[in-house]
């Protein structure tokens, strides 16, 4: 049985803007902190670094492990939110998506595939069993999936596991809209996502690798799952949350 939480709010509600992004998207993280003020929501804009760094990929996949954490620790909902992703006013609560027998909430995009920028979980043994099969899958190449399920990061395995599971509901791309998601005519989104921000993001300056470098990379650089694990203690530290 997991423990509640010592704070009193039931819902965490978090971004990851590390490496820069916090300046370069300050305004959309204010807007993450209003709603969650509106709300009556926890939460945290993760933005420190630890002092050997973390990669952009890393961040991406360390979502999964604070996800992961947070349910463990007790919060009844956990909000996660692209670092890129502006929140509107007039968003509805996310507790308003809500419907019985599904715990995972994300959208769609055009392509018929989960976009996992705006996530909300709701805390069920079966919830915290899809994050720590996502969680296991940290080491697993992006190229072992089917290639129609292929994407950034952690999101091939996110639309992966997502596609198989009977507790994850499709909910409207107002709650994520950006260049690959459609509205019907007159509609608004609540929450807007990269566009016209694309360019904002920080760029690597490196050399782009070959599959074989990238894969020779990959393997030096040693388990990514226990380093996610270091790099959560980081942060559990570092945030109290």
């Amino acid at each position: 049985m997991t423990q509640s939480p010592e704070f009193h709010e039931q819902t965490f509600m978090f971004s990851i803007a590390t490496n820069g992004y916090d300046m370069i998207f300050k305004h959309c993280l204010d807007s993450h902190q209003n709603y969650a003020l509106k709300h009556g929501y926890k939460y945290i804009a993760f933005t420190k670094s630890p002092v050997d760094g973390i990669s952009g990929t890393n961040s991406a996949w360390l979502k999964v492990a604070i996800i992961l954490r947070a349910l463990k620790k007790g919060y009844r909902n956990v909000f996660f939110v692209d670092a890129d992703a502006l929140i509107h006013d007039f968003a509805p609560s996310i507790e308003s998506v809500l419907i019985p027998d599904k715990f995972i909430y994300m959208s769609i995009e055009s392509s018929g595939n989960f976009n996992s920028g705006v996530i909300f979980i709701a805390n069920e043994q079966r919830s915290q069993s899809f994050f720590e099969s996502l969680l296991l899958r940290a080491d697993i190449p992006n190229f072992m999936l089917p290639k129609s399920e292929r994407n950034l990061y952690e999101n091939g395995h996110v639309i992966n596991l997502a596609k198989r599971s009977s507790i994850v509901q499709i909910i409207s791309p107002k709650w994520n809209y950006n260049y690959n998601t459609l509205l019907k005519e007159n509609e608004k989104e609540y929450i807007l996502h990269g566009r016209g921000m694309w360019l904002d993001k920080p760029r690597s300056q490196g050399k782009t690798m070959t599959f074989t470098q990238a894969l020779l990379s990959r393997l030096m650089q040693g388990s990514r799952y226990f380093l996610l694990k270091k790099l959560l203690r980081f942060y559990e530290l570092e945030y109290q949350f």
